[in-house]
């Protein structure tokens, strides 16, 4: 089993990617924008990176020497919408394992993704390992879930989504909070000081945009994850801009929500 990182904008490439790359018998870290990714990589210190080449906030080509900094040998497998041959000439002359386009499907991925992991020197690249028990002290008894970091606010209008995130959460050891609708989670958001607030773009009285705006300034340690209907996709990716370290779209796929909670809980220490 290896340990993958996965940085890309694009929600239905990055959870496509988790759940097969998860399925497969590996470790996968995700992130939504270049920022994110560096911090993620610097946490977990993966095996290897796929990494989109059109990012926001921190572009590809920033994030790749940005991880070059931190290591030299993890190899770093680019995607991008278009290919550009002086582009890729010029990534693979820099050190980048392969050059992918996204127009090509998953499988040349997954494929590549193999063939690197069995390649000559992945002992290098996959040496440090001082991370792991980081995450894995953050799993505490239930009753001490807030003192630990393990506090999630759930901010949703829709019942029956809370309801299947409380028993999701509970199962994974996290304690959850939750809030109906924007004005709500203002409150308990500011009250309970949560390690990650998952909100819904759509909510009454205050939407999620309102809310994360008010929010990220005052709470610097929290995570916020936006919740997204198919037709909030765009709006969803403009919260990155304002702060969110992610989206998830409904119906909410749980096994990849529970790798990006992960994640960045592995972040947030």
């Amino acid at each position: 089993m290896a340990k993958i990182l996965v940085i890309d904008d694009d929600g239905i490439v990055r959870d496509a990617l988790f759940v097969f790359l998860t399925r497969a018998g590996h470790e996968v870290f995700t992130a939504a924008d270049g920022a994110n990714g560096v911090q993620v990589f610097k946490a977990a210190l993966p095996d290897l990176v796929v990494l989109d080449r059109d990012l926001p906030i921190l572009s590809g080509s920033g994030v790749f020497d940005k991880i070059r900094e931190v290591s030299k040998t993890v190899p770093i497998l680019i995607l991008s919408g278009y290919s550009d041959p002086e582009e890729v000439g010029a990534y693979l002359r820099s050190g980048a394992a392969a050059f992918l386009p996204k127009s090509e499907g998953l499988s040349p991925v997954l494929a590549e993704v193999d063939r690197l992991l069995g390649a000559p020197g992945k002992e290098a690249a996959s040496a440090p390992q001082a991370a792991k028990p980081a995450a894995e002290s953050a799993a505490g008894p239930e009753n001490r879930a807030a003192e630990s970091g393990r506090l999630i606010l759930v901010a949703d209008d829709d019942q029956e989504t809370r309801n299947i995130l409380r028993r999701f959460l509970s199962s994974l050891s996290y304690e959850m909070i939750e809030a109906k609708d924007g004005a709500e989670a203002l409150v308990l958001a500011r009250l309970r000081r949560p390690a990650i607030v998952l909100l819904d773009i759509s909510m009454p009285k205050k939407d999620g945009m309102e809310v994360l705006k008010e929010l990220v300034p005052q709470m610097p340690g929290t995570g916020f994850m936006m919740i997204t209907g198919n037709a909030d996709e765009e709006l969803a990716r403009e919260c990155l801009e304002f702060g969110a370290f992610d989206y998830i779209s409904k119906p909410i796929n749980l096994e990849v929500l529970g790798g990006i909670i992960k994640a960045r809980m592995l972040l947030q220490g």
